[in-house]
């Protein structure tokens, strides 16, 4: 039976009214550019992406490597359960379906349960294809605040002599979001900018928006980063609004580990001319959270997410920005800044 390495595309309904398709491929050179690769330490890698580490260890019959879009993201792993998501990772001959009824189901390739094991209560996640009578090929139960997990592969589709990315995409977002939801932050569909003299412009759009665009547009400026042209996750710290680059990039393909302060948002609508308009913080809370991956599955996190949109719009000049897709978008940005 064909492996799942780098062929199976997902998505991730109920986080986000787009569908969402599979980037980036295993990774079977080094595991890291920082010194931790394959051949030094095969059985535990860990990447950190807005200042959150998540380390997978193996029980010693799985060889592990990051995706290709992670390198720039990873970091040297210092012993096993040492980040602030850790994940064990085991093969096992073959995997069960449950046969309870999913907390929620994505409509696509994974379903999430509630699961207790032993005294501590968790979530399982199920990833399992459409085949009629196919088994799930990857299981992982986490505990409430996605902190510990332990993740099953399946023999039927995962051969123990070749390395894997154990995450594979949308696990790895998935994760993402439910640890933010935890009180961390806030993963949004945007494009982060920090321009020439510092400041950080956070530029929110659905798909067709026109996030790529712009990332391509300020590309041909001097001295500027751009953090993702897709996915940014938001976090407070130190007093400030912390925008952080994440490797779920657009059609631009760019990506960083960089951060830098939100100074200004931006909800980007293409039109015939350009123009800024105001929101205030109600509307702008409203359009925030509709660009937003949330799990709505969990009343905790949604309270939480509500909460910190809120403080955002509040906190952070909020607007629509009409614009033309070309060089003169730029300048309109710059001269309201100035």
């Amino acid at each position: 039976m064909a492996t799942l390495h780098t062929a199976v595309t997902s998505e991730l309904h109920g986080y986000n009214p787009e569908q969402l398709l599979g980037k980036g491929k295993l990774a079977s050179g080094t595991a890291s550019k920082r010194g931790s690769s394959e051949k030094s330490v095969p059985h535990s890698v860990a990447y950190q992406i807005g200042g959150i580490s998540f380390g997978m260890f193996s029980d010693g019959d799985v060889l592990l490597a990051l995706d290709s879009a992670l390198h720039e993201f990873a970091v040297p792993v210092i012993a096993p359960k040492n980040c602030d998501v850790n994940i064990r990772v085991s093969l096992v001959d073959q995997l069960s379906a449950p046969q309870r009824k999913p907390l929620f189901h994505s409509g696509g390739l994974w379903s999430l349960f509630e699961e207790r094991r032993g005294q501590q209560d968790g979530y399982r996640l199920n990833f399992q294809r459409s085949f009629p009578g196919e088994t799930p090929y990857k299981s992982v139960w986490f505990d409430r605040n996605f902190t510990t997990g332990h993740l099953q592969l399946s023999r039927l589709f995962f051969p123990q002599d070749r390395p894997v990315y154990p995450l594979e995409y949308p696990l790895d977002e998935v994760l993402m979001i439910h640890r933010l939801a935890c009180g961390q932050g806030l993963e949004v569909h945007a494009v982060g900018i920090v321009d020439e003299i510092g400041r950080g412009h956070l530029f929110l759009g659905h798909s067709g928006a026109g996030k790529s665009t712009t990332a391509r547009l300020w590309l041909a400026q001097p001295n500027i980063r751009i953090l993702s042209d897709d996915r940014i996750v938001l976090r407070r710290r130190d007093g400030q609004i912390r925008m952080f680059g994440t490797p779920w990039h657009g059609d631009a393909g760019i990506s960083s580990p960089d951060s830098a302060p939100v100074t200004n948002i931006y909800f980007l609508e293409q039109y015939r001319h350009n123009e800024i308009l105001s929101l205030a913080p109600g509307f702008a809370t409203a359009e925030l959270f509709a660009r937003s991956f949330v799990p709505r599955h969990c009343a905790q996190g949604l309270e939480f997410a509500l909460s910190f949109i809120e403080s955002l719009a509040r906190t952070i000049p909020c607007n629509i920005f009409r614009f033309v897709p070309q060089q003169s978008a730029v300048e309109a940005i710059r001269h309201a800044r100035d």
